[in-house]
């Protein structure tokens, strides 16, 4: 199998299996074939919950990835296309965490480590870990396979801003540099506690325009027999919302309006040759809201892609829903039942018929009270999808894709966790 390779003070360091699984290897006389042995990393982050972990692994993964199932609440499992399959145990904010941050903050406290200054930052670190995610995978003598596993493990610590715990007790950053071991080694010569911003303090108080926005929301959902919980405050707060301007959301919206029709172009199957197909429609695009200045990092490489794998036209596709959204933002449209498929014919109807310069002219920016009530109305869907995923119980009137899309738009639309970069938006719930 594979030998693991993460940085160490900047060189490569290799790890065999049997680091991996807690074993000791086998002297070369007496090794055997190599079988299928189980390796275990542990997740630690600091955030409000894990409810992003599943989506954010489903993608990572998407490229050997069968399915996804939940055995328990608790858990999932992603099965890969070798028949093999990747289990993960979620927890996050309970007492046991608070524990386990506790003995694994003392346990790292007899670590011989010279930087007290580093060391001192990376206990206050783990003493901030609420969110614990156990991740167990086979491995075998396919290096390549093995780091694609644990590659892609790594990249959700990323995007949860976590850390990896190896079993031989190195904690190591999701950028791969090692945090700390209990021999007392790191790479970091000067290091500060971070912390996902849905963990942060906030630093704007509840007033009552936020308990009424609930309320209203609160009443929807009961209206339409949808579960929801009494203690999920609003996600942002009246002082803590920043709605771009016009102009920024125009141009947002044509951006992801662009990758949306470059998708269609591709999956729909009318067009042999789809790059030719879809120049028209981009260059129109791009004369009337000059696009290509404005595309995010990941829109720009899903553009200049000649193959696009097909989760990337799935991802783009789905985001008709968030054009919607920018839409009824701007007085343009109504807004859908959460259950019911955007109309592509409608928004292309309107993005067609523009530039920006004509949308700037007649479209009307909703009020921030209006948009608020939407984003809190929409993060009490979401909630409710999530759970009805986790409790596989149906849930007829919502559609949780179309709802994840809604939510990401109106999280960018309000800066949710102050966060005005459209690819890093969250969607925590």
């Amino acid at each position: 199998m594979g030998l693991f390779g993460k940085r160490n003070k900047g060189k490569k360091e290799r790890r065999t299996k049997e680091e991996m699984s807690g074993q000791k290897p086998c002297n070369q006389e007496g090794q055997q074939k190599a079988q299928m042995q189980e390796a275990v990393l542990t997740l630690y982050a600091c955030r409000k919950g894990v409810d992003i972990v599943p989506k954010e692994a489903e993608e990572v993964f998407s490229e050997m990835r069968e399915r996804l199932f939940f055995p328990d609440e608790d858990e999932f499992v992603i099965q890969l296309k070798d028949g093999s399959s990747i289990r993960f145990h979620m927890e996050a904010d309970s007492e046991e965490t608070k524990l386990q941050a506790i003995g694994m903050a003392g346990f790292f406290a007899r670590a011989p480590l010279e930087n007290e200054k580093v060391k001192e930052a990376v206990l206050c670190q783990i003493r901030l870990f609420n969110c614990i995610v156990g991740i167990s995978f086979l491995v075998d003598e396919n290096e390549k396979r093995t780091n694609y596993i644990v590659g892609g493990i790594y990249e959700i610590a990323k995007r949860i801003s976590g850390f990896v715990l190896y079993p031989n007790m190195h904690l190591f950053h999701s950028d791969g540099r090692l945090l700390i071991s209990i021999d007392g080694k790191s790479d970091f010569s000067e290091y500060y506690p971070e912390a996902s911003s849905s963990f942060l303090e906030r630093e704007a108080k509840e007033q009552e325009a936020d308990r009424e926005r609930k309320g209203r929301s609160i009443a929807v959902l009961k209206e339409k027999g949808i579960p929801y919980i009494e203690h999920l405050k609003c996600a942002v707060f009246e002082e803590e919302c920043r709605i771009p301007d016009k102009g920024e959301i125009i141009r947002r919206l044509a951006c992801v309006f662009a990758a949306c029709v470059r998708s269609e172009i591709y999956t729909c199957g009318q067009f042999e040759d789809c790059k030719k197909a879809a120049a028209d429609p981009l260059a129109d695009l791009e004369e009337g809201y000059q696009i290509s200045g404005y595309l995010s990092p990941e829109e720009k490489e899903y553009m200049e892609q000649e193959m696009p794998e097909a989760a990337d036209h799935n991802k783009f596709g789905w985001r008709y829903e968030c054009c919607a959204v920018f839409l009824w933002a701007l007085s343009m449209i109504e807004m859908k039942e959460p259950v019911e498929i955007c109309d592509a014919a409608e928004l292309g109807a309107v993005m067609w018929n523009h530039t920006f310069e004509s949308l700037m002219e007649q479209s009307v920016l909703r009020s921030r009270e209006e948009i608020l009530d939407m984003q809190d109305l929409v993060l009490r869907y979401h909630w409710a999808c999530v759970d009805a995923r986790i409790h596989r119980k149906e849930l007829g009137m919502l559609n949780e894709e179309i709802i994840y899309e809604w939510h990401y738009a109106l999280n960018w639309l309000v800066g949710a966790d102050g966060i005005r970069e459209w690819d890093e938006v969250v969607t925590n719930t």
